[in-house]
């Protein structure tokens, strides 16, 4: 599932969550279980997916958060070259001025490839960067 043309232009913006989101989702913050669950459009990167990996412990933590972005119904997005073309540009702009790291980039580079909107709790990492969309999730 991508994010629908008909929500776009209903006027609904499509949300691509940062890893620390659905770390805190994992912790238990229940608000940031409350801010996935109110956004009708979801999605990850692939990078957020294989960054999120590593956090379970074991294959049922792992079938447990795969099984709820599928009920869900997150999308993720592959890299792609012009995903991976621009996070190399942002890298290069960012890294050394505002500490971009590779999974940042990548994450914002797709977030702004799909036109959605880029849901952190990091946004040091990101407000610097034109044309991106940016919510900040402050934890409870």
């Amino acid at each position: 599932m991508n994010c629908a043309t008909s929500a776009r232009a209903a006027g609904i913006h499509c949300v691509i969550f940062d890893t620390n989101i659905l770390i805190y989702v994992d912790r238990g913050v229940a608000s940031a279980k409350e801010l996935i669950m109110s956004t009708p459009e979801r999605s990850i990167s692939a990078v957020t997916y294989m960054e999120y990996v590593p956090f379970c412990r074991n294959k049922r933590e792992l079938a447990v958060f795969e099984k709820m972005l599928d009920v869900l119904q997150f999308s993720i997005h592959e890299i792609d070259q012009a995903i991976s073309y621009q996070a190399r540009q942002m890298t290069r702009e960012y890294a050394l001025s505002h500490g971009v790291e590779m999974g940042d980039a990548l994450i914002a580079s797709t977030a702004m490839a799909h036109r959605e909107i880029l849901c952190t709790s990091n946004s040091k990492h990101f407000t610097h960067i034109d044309g991106l969309m940016l919510k900040q999730y402050l934890p409870d």
